[in-house]
């Protein structure tokens, strides 16, 4: 035999045997990764028992925590920051919150009403949902849930972050559903348009992108390769209000690997998730209170963001929007009691509609969050035709004259078309 031949031969064998073992070691770690998975979701359901009950919206269960009666119902939403956080911070900032992190804001809303905290999909106790995670699924979705869970119609919805895109776009599904809105941090379809330079390139993906990012997302899930992104304890102290365990929790939850596996799949969606929030049509009349906290990095960044948050206000003829004066952190643990206060504003807004004056010629008195002086929690706020001089006397500061001149339009498309139809 030739001595080539006999050297393609021992080639080809010794190709083929590592083939094998390069198989077998993969089978072997696909299997562990499984089992390591496994074995973990065990401890933490020990770990972090479950609040709420799990509902089936068919073939997936939701979380979901209803305490107080009255009408109408409040529904707190949560979203995922991650569109305002740093892309480099976002695995350890931006995934899902669960519903959970409500648990004081609903203790105290369910002495006035119906009060109902949920996981949306893939967040909290809540199953992973199937690939897009769009704006039309999280409302389809949150229909199910109420419907199946039986809380009655009509709806105060307290949107926080990106909820508040799927809040708007399930008041075009189901518009006879929503009373009112609340949006805390509420994110506008075109904020990474105007604050990231990349922005534009997300909304451009192919779809065939997201499908490949789930899937991948759905798999390192499956075989814990999330549980190697490192980990923190909980920044203490916890928010007021919150004990040290549900903190502890709340923070535990916003990092599990199935937070994680979410939230590729709504950075997957995002383009369509911003289609479907800018032709969801106006709220019409609905009382609308929109909630900033008043902290973005640069004063260039400030200017666009109050620009957008004022648009958002502009979807309803009621809408407002309050500035409120956080450092740093998240709106709803620096400042719970001007979210509670901004809800139960709009509950009686809702109760009593035929005698109540309109919501855009009243004023909003927020109370004080601890430590600060009435100065600087209110330091601007806007009403839907109402000029800025009959709020306070003078002129607006400078660094905010550019969010009043350069945009006065509606940015949101009026018209309701181009919504899918809802299930």
């Amino acid at each position: 035999m030739p001595v080539n031949d006999t050297m393609s031969a021992k080639l080809r064998r010794a190709a083929v045997a590592a083939a094998i073992v390069a198989a077998g070691f993969f089978a072997i770690s696909m299997v562990s990764g499984l089992l390591y998975e496994r074995a973990q979701r065990a401890r933490d359901r020990e770990r972090f028992p479950q609040a709420g009950r799990s509902v089936d919206i068919g073939g997936r269960a939701l979380n979901i925590y209803c305490s107080g009666t009255g009408q109408p119902a409040v529904i707190l939403q949560r979203g995922a920051p991650w569109v305002g956080n740093d892309p480099r911070k976002m695995f350890e900032n931006g995934v899902p919150r669960p519903g959970f992190g409500w648990v004081w804001i609903q203790r105290e809303l369910a002495k006035t009403t119906t009060t109902c905290w949920y996981d949306r999909a893939g967040a909290g106790w809540s199953d992973l949902g199937p690939y897009p995670r769009d704006s039309a699924s999280q409302a389809r979705d949150l229909h199910a849930l109420l419907r199946a869970t039986g809380v009655p119609p009509p709806y105060v919805l307290v949107a926080e972050s990106s909820a508040a895109l799927d809040a708007h776009v399930y008041a075009g599904f189901y518009p006879v559903e929503v009373a009112g809105l609340v949006f805390v941090d509420g994110v506008h379809p075109d904020l990474l348009l105007d604050i990231r330079p990349g922005g534009r390139r997300l909304e451009r993906f192919p779809r065939f992108v997201g499908h490949s990012q789930d899937t991948m997302a759905q798999l390192f899930n499956q075989i814990g390769l999330y549980r190697f992104v490192p980990d923190r304890p909980a920044p203490a102290p916890p928010p007021n209000g919150i004990t040290a365990s549900e903190w502890d929790t709340i923070w535990r939850l916003s990092h599990s690997s199935k937070a994680r596996s979410a939230l590729m799949q709504e950075i997957g969606s995002w383009a369509q998730t911003t289609a479907e929030a800018r032709t969801a049509g106006s709220l019409g009349d609905r009382p609308l209170l929109v909630l900033s906290s008043d902290n973005p990095a640069t004063a260039a960044e400030y200017n666009v963001r109050m620009e957008l948050q004022t648009d958002l206000a502009r979807l309803s003829t009621r809408g407002k929007l309050v500035s409120v004066d956080v450092s740093s952190g998240e709106l709803i643990y620096q400042a719970p009691d001007a979210v509670i206060d901004a809800a139960r504003q709009v509950l009686d807004h809702v109760r009593h509609r035929p005698g109540n004056p309109s919501i855009a010629n009243s004023a909003l008195e927020l109370p004080l969050h601890p430590g600060t002086t009435p100065p600087t929690l209110h330091r601007w706020r806007f009403v839907r035709g109402t000029s800025w001089g009959r709020i306070f006397p003078g002129r607006p500061p400078a660094t905010l004259a550019p969010c009043l001149r350069r945009r006065p339009e509606r940015r949101y498309s009026a018209r309701p078309e181009g919504l899918p139809a809802a299930a």
